[in-house]
């Protein structure tokens, strides 16, 4: 299952809309939840009579009015030509959009139970005595590569790392958001929060950098563990651009440790002190720190386009030559 969670849904028709408009909404949904669940288009609310009890429905008012009629008890999303109430959401919006609220309001009608992780996630750690956004540009286009071949979900931590305006993401929750949701809710969900990009799910790096020294020990547990239910993910990538508290967690839970790093004698003073402070952090662990040199990292125009651009360029082939040949650094079989 591509980015999504092992959920409860079982079936998720759409219908009282535009036809093109359900069908291109149902693509995505599909690509998002994975083979687990079933996404459908229904011409009218007689298809209710053989769907099962647990169906989501989603629709128009008009639509979901006859759903309901055949059952009270009937699961209903509202997409809504209006501005957004409760248990509705706005139809006219980018699909991931969609995806996030739906999840959210499919999340208020009953906890969903994600199921135990089949095996244990692989994490990749990334940190860099060079320019924050090359790390961010560097560490993207491994995971993106890395997403060609198994689940991944990408986390930054850096401050300022350029990623929301470079790829002109939009605005949203964001990686603090989630953080003190978690500490807030403690609950295990990510779909509110998590985007996806190409190849790699994401969350939006801290857009207010102040909140990454508000953070406590106990807001990176909550994460870790929120992260290790989603069976999905075989891979997650973290960048620690910015130290915070509790972050030797995620040096401790490190599959690899890369260290990003320059050809000058300042860079060799730095790499020597980050170095030390991995060693801290990790304590009983041995794990080797591996140092790449950063090449310089290219664009003329801001976009989506650059992940492309990049993969198939300079920083592509070094990405490419650390995963080749080597077992470990596969996906599992």
């Amino acid at each position: 299952m591509a980015g999504g969670e092992h959920m409860q849904i079982h079936t998720m028709m759409l219908g009282g809309l535009e036809p093109s408009y359900m069908r291109k909404l149902a693509l995505y949904l599909g690509s998002r939840l994975g083979e687990q669940v079933v996404i459908g288009v229904v011409d009218n609310p007689d298809a209710c009579e053989d769907a099962a009890k647990d169906t989501v429905w989603l629709g128009s008012g008009q639509f979901l009015s006859e759903i309901r009629k055949r059952g009270d008890d009937r699961r209903c999303i509202l997409l809504s030509e209006e501005n957004e109430a409760d248990g509705s959401v706005f139809r006219y919006q980018s699909c991931e959009k969609l995806y996030q609220k739906i999840m959210f309001l499919y999340r208020q009608m009953e906890g969903i139970k994600p199921e135990s992780v089949a095996r244990k996630q692989k994490w990749i750690v990334f940190t860099s005595d060079q320019t924050i956004s090359s790390l961010m540009a560097f560490s993207v286009v491994f995971a993106q590569i890395l997403g060609e071949m198994a689940g991944v979900l990408y986390l930054n931590f850096s401050e300022c790392s350029g990623m929301e305006r470079v790829f002109l993401l939009d605005e949203g929750t964001d990686l603090t958001d989630l953080l003190m949701e978690l500490r807030e809710n403690g609950a295990p969900g990510l779909d509110t929060s998590v985007r996806r990009m190409s190849e790699m799910d994401y969350v939006l790096p801290p857009v207010n950098p102040m909140i990454l020294h508000e953070i406590r020990e106990e807001d990176i547990t909550r994460l870790i563990q929120a992260v290790e239910q989603r069976a999905s993910y075989q891979y997650v990538v973290a960048v620690l651009g910015t130290s915070c508290c509790g972050i030797e967690q995620i040096f401790r839970m490190a599959f690899r440790i890369f260290h990003l790093t320059g050809r000058d004698g300042l860079a060799e003073c730095s790499r020597q002190e980050w170095q030390r402070f991995i060693r801290l952090c990790l304590r009983e662990r041995q794990i080797p720190v591996e140092q790449i040199v950063l090449p310089d990292v290219e664009m003329e125009a801001c976009g989506e386009h650059l992940i492309h651009e990049w993969i198939e360029g300079e920083l592509g082939r070094i990405v490419r030559n650390y995963l080749a040949g080597d077992e470990r650094k596969r996906p599992d079989e």
